[in-house]
């Protein structure tokens, strides 16, 4: 192989790394995507079957009766509550992955190698602080729900025979 063939190898490498790097972006982007729906679904699941599992557990039809009205009035305001927060969440979660995916783009319009680097470093940096928010906020969502489901479980748990 000549030594302009090894140049222009190296050149294609070169041009095509970009391309390659969007593309593992993207591709990253759309895993959390992926792992966020399958998380909401999955909280769906265990949602309906807490709910399955606790109206088995109700006794007698007075008894369901009496403690429906106590889960009219005090539960499912707070179920709706964290639903709220979840989709909240979710939307700024969406929000904020749309933001760093302009960003990226972002640093192919770059000007100079010096800008493409000072992009580059604020998608690093705004991806790490977005990762930081978002593991946080899942806890403390996740930290609600799990208190939410042990009030319920602790004032209507299995009725006495």
């Amino acid at each position: 192989m000549s030594a302009t063939a090894t140049k222009e190898t190296a050149g294609a490498v070169k041009n095509s790394a970009p391309s390659e790097t969007i593309n593992e972006i993207f591709h990253e982007a759309m895993r959390s995507y992926e792992q966020a729906l399958k998380s909401g679904i999955k909280l769906q699941e265990e949602s309906v079957n807490l709910w399955k599992d606790l109206l088995s557990k109700l006794g007698s039809p007075e008894e369901f009766q009496a403690k429906l009205k106590s889960l009219s009035a005090d539960v499912f305001p707070n179920a709706r509550k964290r639903m709220e927060e979840f989709i909240e969440t979710f939307n700024t979660t969406s929000n904020q992955a749309m933001d760093l995916f302009e960003k990226t783009l972002g640093v192919y319009q770059a000007t100079s190698v010096t800008d493409a680097q000072r992009r580059m470093q604020d998608v690093i940096e705004s991806s790490l602080a977005t990762l930081r928010v978002n593991v946080h906020t899942a806890l403390n969502t996740n930290a609600k729900i799990v208190a939410s489901w042990k009030d319920l479980v602790d004032r209507f748990g299995p009725a006495v025979k």
